[in-house]
């Protein structure tokens, strides 16, 4: 049973790394969501984990609409967004597809606004995770 996460949610899939990178791309388009950024592991720390993990990519994603809510309600909320998306090769086979919580992280701002955007922006990507089911495409 994989551990539980305080900043995001998500599950293991037992789809390969390309499937379950474009799953993830497809559910986020489905939900509104536009990917913006692209990076791996080696990109951030360079090869010194490279015995360590397999294949692991962030993806940078941010639903148009509701970042136009936010950034009209807190001018500051570029250091929040985009939503993350971690994709990682597991030891056992499959990966584990993995959301940075918005609503958690939006609590910290207390503004009415963020916090109820960021629930919305939460249940989307909790459909996200609900739609790889049974870890299958």
């Amino acid at each position: 049973m994989p551990k539980s996460c305080l900043y995001g949610f998500g599950k293991n899939v037992s789809l390969d790394f390309e499937s379950a990178v474009a799953r993830a791309e497809l559910l986020l388009e489905k939900q509104g969501f536009q990917v913006y950024t692209r990076l791996t592991v080696q990109d951030i720390v360079g090869n010194t984990l490279s015995n360590v993990f397999g294949r692991y990519l962030v993806l940078g994603a941010c639903n148009p609409n509701f970042a136009r809510e936010l950034f009209q309600a807190e001018p500051d909320i570029g250091l929040m967004i985009p939503c993350n998306i971690a994709i990682y090769e597991l030891p056992e086979g499959g990966c584990r597809v993995m959301i940075k919580d918005p609503a958690r992280i939006m609590d910290l701002m207390q503004n009415p606004i963020a916090i109820q955007a960021s629930m919305e922006v939460k249940e989307k990507l909790e459909q996200i995770i609900d739609d790889f089911v049974d870890g299958h495409a």
